[in-house]
């Protein structure tokens, strides 16, 4: 009797490890799905694919080992597009304007990652999606039937780049006050799109190296954003086709309503 009980036993862990290893397939898979469809969106307008991808995958992965996932796989993208498309680079802003205030910005929130319990950060991360969501969308419906609106201060830059890279260092998501900033300063959408391609490689980089040392990025972050790799080409490949295609407006409508769901969905 002893001996069978011993065997049953036995059945069950090992069943239960089966029912573990699948439940992980099955996690790998949609976030697979996930960068597919978030880096698709990158390659085409030059921002939102982290934001998207943690807004969705932080319901299958803590954001405490997603997040450096989504910054060695931003920064693949990132390289990639500067790569192709270094000529659009308005080094000049680049050097400039827009990597000395997201610099600063970026060191804090990584200080307030490596602090912040996971709930207040699921929490927080939740409220600013809605947030900013809420934002682009308003700014977008507020500019089609509104004059153009002038490029931002000198100051008022400085602000919205020192949050963007706070939000930068916190989630690897610092886009929505980037992007607000670029949309206003930056009006060709090649330079736009490779502009902020540059600045994400140098802050991702920075990102990627502290998450290296205070050993965030693991063995098993390296191997998952292996296995992401072939969902990121084909969201690049597909990305390229219809970035020279796409109704901008009405492609970020789309994308911003769609995270304001997400959002929601993070908070509850």
């Amino acid at each position: 009797m002893n001996v069978r009980w011993r065997r049953d036993r036995f059945a069950v862990a090992r069943g239960g490890r089966n029912n573990a290893g699948l439940v992980m397939a099955a996690k790998i898979l949609i976030l697979e799905a996930i960068i597919f469809i978030a880096f698709m969106v990158n390659t085409a307008t030059g921002f939102a694919g982290s934001i998207i991808a943690l807004a969705l995958g932080v319901h299958l992965f803590s954001i405490e080992s997603l997040v450096p996932v989504i910054v060695a796989v931003n920064l693949a993208i990132s390289i990639y597009i500067v790569a192709l498309h270094h000529e659009a680079i308005d080094r000049r802003l680049l050097l400039r304007e827009i990597i000395p205030a997201t610099g600063l910005g970026v060191p804090i929130g990584i200080v307030l990652f490596n602090v912040a319990r996971t709930d207040a950060l699921k929490f927080a991360f939740g409220i600013f999606v809605i947030g900013v969501s809420l934002l682009e969308l308003f700014l977008i419906l507020f500019s089609a039937n509104g004059p153009s609106r002038k490029p931002l201060s000198k100051v008022q830059s400085f602000l919205w780049l020192f949050s963007g890279g706070v939000m930068h260092g916190l989630y690897a998501s610092g886009g929505p006050p980037i992007v607000y900033y670029a949309g206003r300063n930056i009006p060709d959408k090649r330079v736009f799109r490779s502009t902020l391609s540059a600045m994400w490689v140098v802050l991702n980089t920075v990102i990627l190296v502290s998450d290296i040392a205070t050993r965030k990025f693991t063995a098993e972050s390296l191997w998952l954003v292996t296995l992401l790799l072939p969902a990121l080409a084909l969201g690049i490949a597909l990305g390229e086709l219809l970035h020279p295609r796409i109704p901008e407006r009405s492609f970020r409508i789309l994308v911003y309503s769609l995270l304001v769901v997400a959002g929601v969905l993070i908070l509850f």
